[in-house]
């Protein structure tokens, strides 16, 4: 649904959009054709016998500069000995922490064929031990690198770690993940399954219509379903369909955002109308039918999908992440997911324990908070000096987006540049989703309760501007809580 008021005073908003009749699943974000005739590959019921219904949620890690504008593998094997990943054990320590305290259960380790990955992956696996945190990790193979088609190799690689600690097993079997794979065919995923007794959960693309043809599949994600891929809102069209020739095998993923400015890759997709709550909200809704849930992703800072701190482990070229953070996106993720212990970099009143997709309630909400976010200038700014227009530009609007978590009936404010402030009266109780064009200048947020002030902040961090010097449709997020208001002003 779009939007084109000047000012739009809405406590909440419902999108809805017409389902396609095209699926989507690569990264690419080419559509694939909906089959006339399907071959289907449904639940194993002696493997069904065994799941207790619990839900996991996955964080997508990539190990290196993944997303490097590269159009040879001699061009990826120069620069990956440039761009290796900085990480230390500590880093690691820091990164499993974070992303253990929202109730994430697995990390998926995205691997091309550099040895220094493979040394990045033991130290992921030593900091987990060392730390003694529930959460645990697998790999995923990434097929679109220069990792090769070795089946030996992959074989290897698997069982190097299979059998330690911090493995994500499923029924007793180390889960392998990937990222393309279709040069293994068939017996290539049924080979690595004989030899390392593997639960296999491929991202491999154009099965569609044809998933009987690959038995050896544990699971199989969908990359591309976690944003829309045209001009509309998110649906779960994509889902269901997959759903329908999977069954509880599909595994579903969600993500918050999509940008990238690179000379061969240069492109948006919508990510507004609050996608990462109403992704989050589908698969709240479908919980029964799904197992496995995967975010995208921890830090691909070349796709702007991000929810972990900006690092300077960026890929070469990248220009639009640094000062644009998305860690207020994972924290609002608590609210969705479930969080086990206590660790964020927002204060710790701001700190939001709720378990919505794993015990499929949403929990009465205790803390005040505002989480907003915007792009840093209007969607059809001409830039010169800095390429062309990304594609898709015409698929956002220049709005300021929130989500407030009230824990009672509250009165928001909100304001952007010079135009006067907008207030949302009475909202109640819940997340309540707002909207407001941007003007050159500061947002502004409060929240007022029963009179009194429990919210107010202008981002020093963000000003929107009309005449930007380079194109940046990434978004900055932000959020203020109430705790941290008293503190300053009382």
């Amino acid at each position: 649904m779009r939007f084109f008021a000047a000012v739009l005073a809405l406590a909440s908003v419902t999108t809805t959009a017409t389902a396609t009749t095209t699926r989507y699943s690569k990264r690419s974000h080419k559509r694939v054709p909906l089959p006339a005739n399907s071959s289907q590959v449904r639940d194993d019921p002696t493997e069904l016998l065994k799941r207790d219904g619990t839900k996991y949620v996955f964080m997508h890690h990539i190990i290196g500069s993944k997303h490097v504008s590269l159009r040879t593998l001699r061009q990826w094997r120069a620069l990956t000995t440039l761009y290796r990943f900085s990480y230390t054990i500590d880093t690691w320590k820091d990164d499993i922490q974070q992303i253990a305290a929202k109730g994430v259960d697995a990390i998926a380790l995205n691997i091309g064929g550099d040895s220094w990955q493979m040394t990045q992956v033991s130290n992921a696996y030593a900091a987990s031990q060392a730390l003694g945190l529930p959460i645990k990790f697998f790999l995923s193979f990434d097929f679109t690198t220069n990792l090769g088609c070795s089946l030996p190799d992959i074989v290897s690689r698997t069982q190097q770690f299979s059998g330690l600690p911090a493995q994500f097993m499923v029924n007793g079997k180390p889960m392998i993940s990937s990222y393309s794979g279709d040069c293994l065919g068939n017996a290539g995923w049924q080979s690595l399954k004989d030899q390392t007794n593997a639960y296999l959960m491929p991202f491999i693309w154009g099965l569609e219509g044809n998933f009987g043809s690959y038995p050896s599949l544990d699971s199989w994600y969908c990359w591309g379903c976690a944003w829309p891929q045209d001009d509309s809102d998110k649906t779960t069209a994509d889902d269901e369909y997959y759903i329908s020739q999977l069954g509880s095998k599909y595994a579903a993923t969600v993500s918050m955002w999509f940008f990238t400015h690179l000379s061969d890759k240069n492109r948006i997709l919508r990510s507004d109308d609050w996608l990462i709550n109403t992704r989050w909200e589908q698969l709240v809704a479908m919980r029964d039918q799904l197992t496995f849930v995967e975010m995208v992703t921890w830090n691909d800072f070349g796709e702007s999908d991000y929810f972990g701190p900006v690092t300077a482990d960026q890929p070469a070229g990248t220009t639009w992440a640094d000062g644009y953070p998305h860690t207020a996106w994972f924290d609002m993720s608590d609210y969705y997911i479930k969080a086990r212990l206590v660790y964020s970099a927002f204060p710790a009143s701001c700190r939001i324990l709720f378990k919505a997709f794993k015990t499929g309630v949403y929990p009465a909400i205790t803390q005040d908070v505002i989480y907003y976010w915007a792009r840093p200038h209007p969607h059809d700014a001409i830039v010169s000096g800095d390429g062309a227009q990304p594609d898709n530009w015409d698929w956002t609007q220049d709005y300021l987006w929130v989500a407030a978590f009230c824990s009672s009936t509250c009165t928001v404010t909100l304001q952007s540049g010079s135009p006067a402030a907008t207030p949302f009266v009475n909202l109640p109780a819940g997340v309540n989703k707002l909207q407001i064009p941007l003007s050159a200048g500061k947002v502004t947020v409060s929240m007022i309760k029963n009179g009194q002030t429990v919210i107010s902040k202008t981002e020093q961090g963000f000003t929107y501007t009309t005449t930007p010097t380079k194109y940046n449709f990434n978004a900055f997020v932000g959020a203020a809580c109430a705790g941290s208001y008293r503190r300053k002003h009382h």
